[in-house]
């Protein structure tokens, strides 16, 4: 179907045609006559060639770690609404933590003429390489990360860090001095940032870190961060209450659900034996068993600033990169409270 089946139609010229499919002005009843025949063909129009002529492709393209974690979807959901009703569609790429696909997806993105991409947790050695740097140079780029170090590029910036440090203090103020940690053991500085603050936190009260304190999941960031996590935390917690942590910290609510199940397993009460907490406050937080307390990463706030900035970017007449900072908060629920156990 082309315009010049339309044309035909409705009794026009192709450039009638042409001036309503690009809402230009035109005569009343031509323009009912074409959005007719449009109806009554079913007529699409060809988004590709459109986009060539108008050099924008009314399209951008998000990159995220994986599909099944809560806390890329939520953001993404909140991109894809924001320029929805702009009138662009979204191209969702799942690097699976790969450096590799990470860079193919940025070029194939470049090679289709996107309007912008914005980056959910970007990979330190691609900004290294400087391979966002160069993406930032043909078109406009937002990077979601938690790496004070990124410059140069607009980007909405995580203070994990402050995240972490609440949620030591309301341990150490309610009791507990045996603090597990679970991360993933792919290379990640989230993870890192985590880890870093939970070493610090109880190194500077003298409190020896025992090496089963430390569980690195071979899977972290995707569904199977469950039943990692519930494997090890078997392993954790099949000892004398003497002995085992009073509290779990884990790097995202996936691997939460994990260390609640092992709990079950083991007849361990929530809170009263063991304090569980999460990191990132999606869904899954406030529909566990008892109520995950997490820290809130504000997903709408961190996909809206995204959005805004892309916007910000796209924008010939401000090049100037610029960075928001969004603080995390920690959410007290009832999976943590004040320990017995010591």
């Amino acid at each position: 179907m082309t315009i010049q089946d339309i044309a035909l139609e409705a009794g026009v010229s192709t450039a009638t045609v042409s001036r309503v499919l690009n809402n230009k002005t035109v005569r009343a009843d031509s323009r009912s006559r074409v959005e007719a025949a449009i109806q009554k063909l079913h007529f699409v129009p060809n988004a590709i060639a459109r986009s060539l002529m108008g050099k924008r492709s009314r399209a951008i393209g998000v990159l995220i770690t994986s599909m099944t974690n809560s806390f890329y979807m939520e953001i993404t959901e909140v991109i894809e609404k924001r320029f929805r009703e702009l009138g662009s569609m979204l191209f969702l790429c799942s690097t699976e933590g790969d450096l590799n696909t990470e860079k193919e997806y940025l070029q194939d993105l470049v090679a289709r003429q996107v309007d912008g991409i914005i980056v959910i947790d970007p990979s330190i050695e691609n900004y290294e390489n400087r391979i966002f740097q160069d993406i930032a140079a043909r078109l406009p780029l937002v990077l979601i990360h938690s790496w004070n170090e990124f410059s140069g590029i607009n980007s909405v910036f995580i203070d994990q860090t402050h995240g972490m440090q609440q949620v030591m203090q309301y341990l150490w103020e309610n009791g507990h001095r045996r603090i597990a940690f679970i991360r993933g053991s792919s290379k990640s500085h989230s993870y890192d940032i985590k880890e870093n603050c939970w070493k610090e936190f109880l190194g500077d009260r003298n409190i020896e870190i025992r090496a089963d304190w430390l569980v690195s999941l071979e899977e972290g960031n995707t569904e199977e961060a469950i039943p990692f996590a519930r494997a090890a935390c078997l392993t954790l917690l099949d000892q004398s209450s003497e002995s085992r942590p009073t509290a779990i910290f884990a790097c995202n609510d996936l691997m939460s659900l994990g260390v609640f199940a092992a709990a079950h397993d083991l007849g361990i009460a929530v809170p009263e034996d063991l304090s569980i907490i999460g990191h990132d406050n999606t869904v899954l937080a406030f529909n566990s068993y008892p109520p995950m307390t997490t820290v809130d990463l504000k997903m709408r706030s961190l996909g809206n600033a995204s959005a805004d900035l892309l916007l910000h970017a796209m924008d010939p007449k401000d090049p100037v990169p610029r960075r928001i900072m969004i603080d995390p908060e920690l959410i007290v629920r009832r999976s943590s409270g004040i320990t017995s156990l010591l």
